[in-house]
């Protein structure tokens, strides 16, 4: 039985059609090479007519390609000449008859006759004057101030006779930052007689300090009492309004008391410069080292170089060439600090001290975040916020601002650096060994100092906690936040987690807000229920920056855990005061007795920043005489 030649039938039991035939002989004798092709016949045969397929498949195809090219050719042909030629005389001669013979006359109305064509037109440039266009009130009365600067003439060939402007300059909207421009936070605290009208529920329609009234579509003004017992669904349709946001409950988040809170007009203030910063190179760092050794041309408007980044942008230095300032660059090195400055880097930070009359900074959105409408809000919001606060000299000045990037005035030397030693934790046994034998801060700033640095960042945030067309919450007060100028002074700028408050039409006064999750050890106890937040937020982590400038460390020093210090902030602990800080000076006195003012457990219980501004001031007034 092994010996003879078994077959199995696949499919058909009577092997015809497309069932193949195999040998399946017990032994395994028989290769695979023997099995039989019912249908298809042998592989030879097969080849074959696969072979002779690809043939016809070929053919065709050239076939259709040759009728294409002769198509596309005779068309062609005709739009040209032959028998398309004498059809459009034909449809010519047709027009031409039906056309009126008055050129001013129309079936539908009179035919307008247009001027000739100039031929130099399309030889000369067509220019026109887009200066000022869009620009604020406030910087078109600025606008010759902006003009004031340096010029260069460049003769080259290559060129020819242009005028440049410094970069910064063409960017900045710029009021003079003299003392009487700027805002006396005091002449501005909502104690004063405006506000009190305001906090009243009083709303006047003077343009620029309050809030506009809001007329009813017969012509009439709306009765408050109406108003302020209406329903959600009501008060929801009653506003109609993109700048107004109905809400459901009241600022306590619990009363069942709705309430429409309207957004400042200034929020909408929005002046993008795009083309300026589309003059700007960034591939220039990204470049072959081997290039970069090459020097830049001479008539290269800016070098641009990779500085840093913090959380959501990056930061670029844009310098103005040396050509563009003849006469500035030639005492540039007059510029250069002559002692250390007690930052990280001494090199770096001085010779961008030196360079800072010729170079603005140039923040770009981090590739690791989104492009989304949430970042452009956030980077929109900053612009607006800065454009609306150059006059303060307090506030790091805006030079332009486009899509995810925003660009500034450079501001050299970085504060928290100089106040904080190192990282700025330390184990309690270090800091008691440190100072068992007397306060010993950590930092280098005499008392002195110390009381005016915080003066100076107090009158910072109360510019915007006063700003006179709506109260601007910083909302990420920290160290990091200020920047020291090359004459010493204090300035306060990113904005990009700062919110303006909105106003409540039905009872007056600010609608609390609600600024996302808390993270880090600088936030304010209310901030991590992250619900009815106002302005006392940056009261509490004003001090502190207190803290740190009294002792040179952070405010909870043992730990660098998060976490932990989430905890006691919301079980209501404060950082450990030695009480020693009172009686080691006038200045440090005063500041310890600041601190519990603002770290208030209660944010009702709080004292607002003008108060803190009053406090330190008085201070200021009241130190003794060194006899």
């Amino acid at each position: 039985m092994s010996s003879q030649l078994r077959t199995r039938h696949l499919g058909n039991p009577h092997n015809v059609g497309g069932d193949i035939k195999l040998d399946i002989r017990s032994d395994s004798t028989v290769s695979s090479s023997s099995f039989n092709y019912a249908k298809y016949g042998k592989k030879k045969r097969i080849k074959r007519r696969r072979r002779f397929s690809l043939y016809v498949v070929f053919i065709v195809a050239s076939l259709s390609c040759l009728v294409y090219f002769l198509a596309v050719a005779f068309v062609r042909l005709g739009s040209n000449g032959g028998h398309s030629k004498s059809s459009a005389s034909k449809f010519s001669q047709q027009q031409k008859k039906q056309r009126p013979a008055n050129p001013t006359s129309h079936a539908l109305g009179p035919h307008p006759v247009l001027p000739k064509k100039n031929k130099d037109i399309a030889k000369t440039p067509q220019t026109v004057n887009l200066n000022n266009l869009g620009d604020s009130i406030a910087s078109k009365k600025a606008y010759s101030q902006m003009k004031n600067h340096e010029t260069y003439d460049v003769k080259n060939a290559n060129y020819g006779d242009l005028e440049y402007e410094p970069l910064q300059q063409v960017f900045q909207r710029k009021i003079d930052d003299d003392e009487s421009a700027a805002f006396d936070p005091q002449s501005i605290a909502p104690e004063t007689k405006e506000r009190s009208k305001l906090l009243a529920g009083i709303t006047q329609n003077i343009q620029g300090n309050f809030y506009p009234q809001y007329v009813l579509s017969d012509g009439g003004m709306p009765k408050k009492q109406e108003v302020k017992n209406a329903s959600y669904n009501k008060l929801l349709h009653y506003y109609d309004d993109d700048n107004v946001e109905v809400l459901k409950t009241a600022n306590d988040d619990e009363t069942a008391e709705p309430r429409a809170c309207r957004s400042a007009e200034f929020e909408n203030f929005y002046f993008p410069n795009c083309n300026d910063f589309h003059e700007i190179d960034l591939g220039r760092p990204y470049d072959d080292p081997v290039e970069m050794l090459k020097p830049r041309p001479e008539n290269q408007l800016a070098n641009v170089r990779y500085l840093s980044h913090g959380y959501y942008r990056d930061v670029w230095i844009v310098e103005d060439n040396p050509w563009i300032w003849p006469s500035r660059y030639s005492k540039e090195n007059e510029n250069k600090p002559r002692e250390a400055l007690g930052v990280l880097n001494e090199k770096d930070t001085a010779e961008m001290v030196k360079k800072a009359y010729r170079t603005m900074v140039l923040k770009t959105l981090r590739s690791i975040h989104k492009m989304d409408i949430e970042s452009f809000k956030e980077v929109q919001n900053e612009a607006v916020i800065m454009e609306r606060m150059t006059k303060s000299p307090r506030i790091m000045n805006l030079y332009g601002h486009c899509g995810f990037s925003v660009s500034a005035e450079l501001v050299p030397i970085e504060f928290e650096e100089r106040v904080i030693y190192g990282e700025g934790y330390a184990t309690v046994e270090e800091v008691a060994e440190r100072n068992k034998n007397g306060l010993r801060p950590y930092n280098n700033f005499t008392a002195e100092e110390k009381l005016g640095f915080a003066l100076e960042m107090a009158e910072s945030i109360a510019d915007l906690h006063g700003f006179e067309d709506g109260v601007i919450v910083h909302d990420d007060v920290q160290l990091c936040q200020w920047m020291t100028t090359a004459d010493g002074k204090l300035k306060l700028g990113d904005f990009n987690r700062a919110t303006i408050m909105q106003w409540d039409e039905i009872k007056g006064g600010y609608c609390k807000f609600n600024n996302g999750m808390a993270y880090g050890n600088y936030r304010a106890p209310e901030e991590f229920d992250a619900i009815n937040l106002d302005e006392k937020i940056d009261t509490f982590s004003f001090c502190n920056n207190i803290y740190a400038l009294i002792t040179g460390l952070w405010n909870f020093y043992d730990t660098d855990d998060d976490e932990k210090v989430h905890e006691k902030l919301i079980d209501g602990k404060l950082a450990f005061v030695d009480p020693r800080w009172k009686d080691r000076s006038y200045e440090e006195g005063k500041l310890v007795e600041l601190l519990p003012k603002c770290w208030a457990y209660d944010p009702d219980k709080r004292i607002s920043i003008f108060d803190a501004v009053k406090f330190l001031r008085q201070a200021v007034q009241d130190k003794p005489k060194k006899s």
